[in-house]
């Protein structure tokens, strides 16, 4: 391997690096074992939240007499342009060369790079890609939507070798890994625009109308290009469409003087793809929502049928006991009415009994007055001459029959 020579620094490789502590390592290894070695590697850790510094810490203790190897760390999270854009100014290489922390290099990748640069007077390179997944494993079987777009652009390339035509139908180029460029490209046209999802198609299209010569080497696969659920682009698939579309529009004013029938036709045919891939993207939005609305809605459903069937219950458990209550009523009213009926009975009895005790006190009133009439009579007999008179004639009569009836019975005994 080629050593720094003198501090003669050939190449300035950037690696942004933000919460990717299982792959930063594999990416950091990728670049310290490149076949060729006149370079510096600025690694900025963008304030991640996982253990990407302690990785990177770790490879650094592993190379710790590599002086080619500069480490920094943010306090707070900038975004991969303006993280890309400070390790730029910290560039001193003749060529710069980008990375991130989740991809991978051949080792071969800037050796050759590097050869066809200088060979063909080129001020920016690419190469073709190899998908690889989580596990960096070859994934091209898995992602077949990604790698059947990917492939129609390399043979679009290979139909007609115009870099801008290709590059109108969709960004080939597909990540800021595969960027390798002179510095006099960066000294022309500046820094990465503040863009989520598209600030390296900005940057290529930035670079072709300035007149840069691009030159993409389309059968050497020197960068493992990672595909996972993190990766920005699938961050939020429809608020990445959009800004591309609008880096489009935005770019059509500047287009105008390079655009022929073919690149026309090859910036139709993205515009018709992100068309249909909003559609498809927001139906797939809308369908999230749905089910994930329906995950919400169901238990609250569940709940409300067992509310509906208690609620059931309870009603028919009320109307048992209303109709129960209802008979209740009836038999009430129905005893009610009997006792009414025995009331008036009742009544009638003390109507005909208050008669009678009537009856009865003029009877006794009656009776009594005529009591105290022959008891009146009684006295006024006792006290008259004939009484008194008979009385003491009827004496000694009643003392002979009293002493005769006495005789008579000792004559029976």
């Amino acid at each position: 391997m080629e050593q720094l020579a003198g501090g003669n620094i050939k190449v300035s490789v950037i690696m942004p690096a933000f919460n990717h502590a299982g792959w930063v390592g594999q990416a950091l290894e990728s670049v310290l074992k490149q076949s060729f070695g006149a370079f510096e590697l600025i690694v900025i850790d963008d304030a991640s939240s996982d253990a990407t510094w302690a990785a990177i810490q770790s490879v650094r203790e592993t190379y710790r007499d590599d002086l080619r190897l500069h480490c920094i760390r943010h306090t707070s999270n900038q975004g991969a342009p303006a993280t890309i854009n400070e390790a730029l100014q910290h560039a001193q290489g003749e060529y710069i060369a980008i990375i991130n922390s989740d991809d991978v290099w051949d080792e071969q990748r800037l050796e050759r790079l590097l050869a066809v640069a200088e060979t063909g007077q080129y001020d920016f390179l690419c190469t073709d890609v190899t998908l690889l997944d989580a596990d960096s494993c070859v994934c091209e079987t898995h992602e077949p939507h990604w790698v059947a777009w990917f492939e129609a652009l390399k043979q679009d390339y290979a139909s007609h070798a115009d870099v801008i035509a290709t590059l109108l139908r969709g960004n080939f180029l597909i990540t800021t890994s595969n960027f390798f460029f002179h510095r006099r490209v960066y000294a022309q046209i500046g820094e990465f625009a503040e863009l989520r999802y598209v600030h390296d198609y900005d940057y290529a299209l930035r670079v072709l109308v300035a007149g840069f010569k691009l030159h993409f080497l389309a059968e050497e696969k020197l960068l493992g290009y990672r595909l996972h659920g993190s990766n920005t682009i699938r961050e939020k698939p429809l608020a990445a469409i959009e800004e591309n579309t609008r880096l489009l529009l935005n770019w059509l004013p500047c287009l105008h003087g390079l655009l022929d029938e073919q690149r026309l036709l090859g910036l139709q045919f993205q515009l018709q793809g992100l068309y249909r891939y909003t559609g498809e993207e927001w139906q797939t939005t809308v369908h999230r929502r749905l089910v994930a609305k329906e995950a919400e809605l169901l238990p609250l459903i569940a709940d409300r049928d067992a509310w509906i069937a208690e609620r059931d219950q309870l009603i028919a458990a009320l109307q048992h006991h209303l109709q129960q209550h209802q008979q209740w009523v009836a038999d009430r009213d129905q005893w009610i009415g009997e006792r009414d009926t025995i009331i008036e009975q009742q009544t009638a009895l003390l109507s005909d009994r208050e008669r009678w005790l009537q009856d009865r006190d003029g009877w006794i009133a009656e009776r009594d007055s005529l009591i105290r009439q022959l008891q009146q009579q009684q006295s006024e007999l006792r006290n008259s001459r004939a009484f008194r008179l008979g009385e003491s004639l009827l004496t000694p009569l009643r003392r002979f029959r009293q002493l005769f009836v006495g005789d008579t019975l000792c004559l029976k005994n």
